[in-house]
């Protein structure tokens, strides 16, 4: 699904109201009514206050209130504004409305804020809808005591759109803001729902379809990943292990033998037909006992790394082999011999994956950007923070802070694709496009997890084609940790954990099935990962 940012849904939001004749006040009924409906599914509750701002996102909010007053509920609402004057046009003829079923509201300004605190003590849930997706922070003045009210107070919080005072372009937070259980927000996700640290703070994601005509947003090409878009590997009767390709690993050094071992087990994990492994020829020994169907190739080495014939040596197995693509870095160290081995390397022509030490090689290379330029086979870099930092200068905040323009530029100048690793996974093409992944948890910060990626990417990009092979494969590593951490605690997970769970990975993403509704979650795989595998009656399964 398309991720957005605030201006591409104010401009969707306009056009499907000038050009499509669907009026504001539809659209505003679409997303109160189906809002109102997650509520009262999501949550057991007599009494709700509504806190609602003067714009378009209160007016949201006061949909919701008429159909909880409906549902038979006691709503209590309260709009941040001294006069009915400051309300927008949409805003105030919801008012109107509410008002017209037997609805109260209370117009809430500097000093009346003891009666909203008073009715947020009473309540069992309450309603954030003060700023919408359009609102630029920091929260000021008696709307910030608000918002501290509510985060006092409230026993369950809903936000509509967006927590107010988040920013919705951006994971960083600048000053207060609600903590959400669940956030309802409009036509498609934004940043801030997707992005740490703000992420945390909206709680569960639903994503309700209020009719915005989707033709104006056919430019935008950042999409949030979902498992009914992936396409999966598979395999053919009448078919024979080239048939799935033969990756080559190279990579290993004294004291770093396990992370090719885990790129070559995850690779075979993840369906290649065969997998080889070039190594230094003095660590021979322990290849050959930890890997059973993968193959070890030795070469020149010299003090537990590659020496200096290994780089010719690698160019004649590549040369008589039968390899479909490589994966390079992993425990490989960084030296003369080894900058050698990588400049070779970029020069096959073939599809790379570049991980670890592969891309702190190819950082020390001299125009190494102009190399990447004249490779015509695909190229995939996979930096985590720090390696991004040494291939582009920049400081590790400013990466984390912008990971989506630092991965798209570094794709329009080389060519290549990145997977740039963090808290979230973020993938840019060279034709611009730029994919998010969920999939992911804190257990999975812990060595060798990026090692276990590279042989996943190797075999998929391969199997699937470059693009789709990386979609499904940082899917795939993702929820494969994200099964290890249902089972184990994340404190002691390891990153071969995730190689033993991408088995239960691969068979929940080809069992999984997605049946469209007016609304459907972020996530729609939660209630596995939470151990149900039941799909119950509610729209957590959802997905457009």
């Amino acid at each position: 699904m398309k991720l957005l940012k605030s201006k591409e849904m104010a401009f969707a939001d306009e056009n499907t109201i000038k050009l499509t004749g669907i009026p504001s006040l539809v659209l505003m009924e679409n997303a109160g009514r189906t809002a109102s409906q997650i509520i009262l599914e999501k949550f057991n509750f007599d009494r709700a206050v509504v806190v609602a701002g003067a714009g378009n996102n209160g007016g949201d909010g006061l949909v919701i209130a008429r159909y909880l007053l409906l549902a038979g509920k006691e709503v209590k609402v309260f709009i941040l504004s001294d006069t009915r004057k400051k309300l927008s046009p949409d805003n105030l003829k919801n008012l109107e409305i509410f008002e017209s079923f037997g609805g109260e509201v209370s117009l809430t300004g500097e000093n009346r804020l003891r009666k909203l605190a008073n009715a947020v003590k009473e309540a069992d849930l309450v309603i954030d809808a003060i700023f919408g997706t359009g609102f630029k922070p920091p929260v000021k003045g008696y709307r910030e005591r608000a918002i501290q009210i509510i985060n006092r107070y409230a026993k369950g919080v809903v936000a509509v759109d967006i927590p107010s005072g988040l920013s919705t372009d951006t994971g960083q937070i600048t000053g207060l803001h609600t903590k959400a259980d669940i956030t309802i927000t409009f036509a498609y996700p934004k940043i801030a729902h997707v992005m740490y640290p703000a992420c945390e703070y909206c709680g569960e994601v639903y994503i309700v379809d209020i009719s915005i005509d989707r033709s104006y947003l056919k430019e935008i090409k950042r999409f949030v990943l979902e498992p009914s878009q992936l396409i999966l590997p598979k395999r053919k009767k009448n078919s024979h292990k080239y048939s799935y390709g033969h990756l080559l690993i190279i990579g290993g050094s004294a004291g770093k033998t396990g992370a090719p071992i885990m790129s070559a087990l995850s690779a075979s994990a993840s369906g290649s037909g065969l997998v080889s492994v070039a190594v230094p020829q003095e660590l021979s020994s322990i290849f050959e006992t930890s890997l059973i169907e993968e193959m070890s190739i030795p070469v020149d080495s010299h003090d537990g790394t590659f020496g200096r014939k290994a780089c010719r040596q690698i160019k004649e197995i590549i040369k008589n082999g039968k390899f479909t693509s490589i994966s390079v870095g992993m425990g490989m160290s960084v030296n003369e011999n080894t900058l050698k081995v990588m400049e070779q390397v970029i020069k096959i022509k073939m599809p790379v994956v570049i991980d670890a030490d592969g891309i702190n090689n190819l950082a020390l290379i001299d125009s190494f950007k102009l190399l990447l330029q004249k490779r015509k086979p695909p190229t995939v870099l996979t930096p985590h923070i720090g390696e991004m930092s040494r291939l582009t200068g920049l400081s590790s905040k400013e990466i984390v802070e912008n990971m989506e323009d630092v991965a798209k530029d570094f794709s329009r100048e080389t060519g290549c694709y990145v997977v740039l690793k963090g808290s979230r996974t973020v993938i840019s093409t060279p034709e611009g496009s730029v994919y998010y992944s969920i999939r992911g948890n804190e257990g999975m910060a812990t060595a060798g997890t990026g090692d276990v990626l590279s042989g996943i990417l190797g075999t998929l990009i391969y199997r699937l084609g470059v693009e789709e092979g990386l979609k499904t494969g940082v899917y795939l590593h993702g929820l494969a940790g994200d099964l290890a951490a249902r089972d184990i605690n994340k404190e002691s997970m390891k990153a071969t954990d995730l190689i033993r769970y991408i088995p239960q990975a691969l068979d929940l993403l080809g069992s999984y099935r997605s049946d469209y509704r007016f609304y459907y979650s972020i996530d729609p795989l939660k209630p596995y990962l939470e151990g149900s595998q039941e799909r119950e009656n509610n729209n957590s399964f959802y997905s457009n």
